[in-house]
């Protein structure tokens, strides 16, 4: 499968020299050698699936989960306390918009073959898709945008681990940004990262330590059911519910990843059908611990929720759950930004640069890139009004803006007028929603950056 990518994006690159409307040879050439490397593939999955060459549905389904379980476990009850019933709204309609973005990205990865009808992978990733939507210009602005968006998400999980610290020893008079220095070091070793298998084995870790979490707060909730007060969910802040969106929104980010996981599927076929019953799974569980874990805690609930839970021994173990979820869950989105840079063919990177992992110009930018995502944590301490600032911008294009309106262009003739409305439907809330959450979160900024002791490790 590896050398069908490898052929394709040479292919795209070819196009995007030339031009996607230049030469119809062009097209017809590409789509044979796609047939010849679909024949190709078949032969590999017949000789090779035993062997765990492709990912099964199942593992696909846990895939798929892994992307958008880290960080709603913590934050969403803060969400909820933010935003009462709303928050909850939107995070129905979040992960809603966010799946059928995502399986309309995996879509424009394909295209129907003239000569037999069948559809050919012609893509291999969200980039391609920007670049078959605007030659030369489109895969560099969502490369650009799904750069900055990461960067900013990567930098939550070190400010949660400083948090974690602090409040899992709150006799020790450390301030926050330290604590967040002290933990950033943890994060080093993803500079040694070298390929998709070994992130992989990070997400056994993610599964089991966001399972005890769950399963520890909405237990400790259950035995405290006499303390809920469903009213609280009226609860609105204006002031503090962009913060909220900005976390809603990042926790659906899984727009990046699927052309990756789909691309690894033994039976991509089933693809749509996997990636439902991901977010229906997750989305249960999100709205579970949201609601539960706020109406149990109410005006105590803390920006990590396993904060929330009484000071002791108990408290400090369960820390170390989420502070697990937090190192596990920086793994991922912070590897896809060492592969977006290193694969990117920059101007002012040699070319061979990338080619080795164990190389000072290699370490140096990636070192570069964990360090600046701690320092954003532990110069920010409010960090989360910030990340609802960028995330009302790249976020949602990312999301919801950029996926219908390549789904739009490349395929309108094929679409159903109910398809245009949706996609339609789509674009101009995100647009709306990437205003209005822009303006809101910027007054929200200077609101909060305004206030002393904002420094607290909350």
């Amino acid at each position: 499968m590896q050398s069908m990518f490898r052929i394709l994006i040479k292919g795209m690159g070819v196009m995007n020299r030339e031009g996607y409307q230049e030469k119809e040879e062009d097209k017809v050439n590409l789509l044979d050698e796609c047939e010849q490397y679909d024949i190709r593939d078949q032969q590999e999955e017949n000789t090779s699936c035993d062997e765990g060459t492709f990912a099964s549905t199942f593992e696909t389904f846990w895939n798929i989960c892994n992307t958008i379980q880290g960080l709603p476990i913590l934050v969403i009850p803060y969400a909820v306390k933010n935003g009462g019933y709303l928050a909850i709204l939107t995070l129905l309609l979040v992960a809603a918009a966010s799946n059928y973005t995502g399986k309309i990205i995996v879509r424009c990865l394909y295209e129907t073959d003239p000569k037999s009808g069948k559809r050919k992978r012609v893509r291999g990733s969200y980039a391609d898709v920007g670049n078959a939507f605007l030659p030369n210009i489109g895969g560099h602005l969502v490369l650009a945008t799904q750069f900055i968006e990461l960067l900013f998400v990567t930098a939550v999980y070190p400010l949660l681990v400083g948090k974690l610290i602090a409040r899992s020893f709150p006799h020790v008079a450390f301030p926050c940004w330290l604590c967040t220095l002290i933990g950033g070091i943890l994060f080093v070793p993803n500079v040694f990262l070298k390929n998709l298998s070994q992130v992989a084995w990070t997400s056994i870790l993610t599964v089991l330590s966001a399972k005890v979490i769950f399963v520890t707060v909405v237990t400790y909730s259950l035995l405290h059911v006499q303390k809920w007060e469903i009213s609280s969910l009226e609860n609105f802040d204006a002031s503090t519910y962009p913060s909220a969106l900005g976390v809603l929104v990042a926790s659906y980010l899984s727009q990046p990843f699927v052309s990756l996981i789909e691309g690894s599927m033994r039976h991509k076929e089933k693809f749509n059908s996997v990636i439902n019953l991901s977010y229906v799974a997750m989305t249960l569980l999100n709205v579970t611990i949201g609601v539960v874990a706020y109406i149990s805690f109410e005006v105590d609930t803390a920006e990590v929720i396993t904060n929330s839970l009484p000071e002791g021994s108990f408290r400090a173990a369960v820390n170390v759950m989420a502070a697990v979820l937090s190192f596990t869950s920086y793994t991922l989105p912070m590897f896809t930004i060492f592969e977006i840079i290193e694969n990117s063919s920059l101007f002012f990177f040699p070319g061979s640069y990338g080619k080795s992992i164990f190389t000072p110009s290699v370490i140096t930018f990636r070192l570069l890139m964990v360090s600046i995502s701690v320092i954003f944590a532990a110069a920010f301490p409010s960090y989360t009004y910030i990340l609802a600032l960028v995330g009302s911008i790249a976020g949602i294009s990312l999301e919801f803006i950029f996926p219908p309106l390549f789904h739009m262009k490349m395929y309108f003739q094929d679409m159903t007028w109910c398809n245009i409305v949706v996609d339609s439907v789509v674009v101009v809330v995100g647009v709306i929603v990437m205003v209005t959450g822009t303006i809101s979160s910027l007054l929200s900024l200077i609101e909060v950056y305004s206030r002393p002791g904002n420094g607290v490790c909350a």
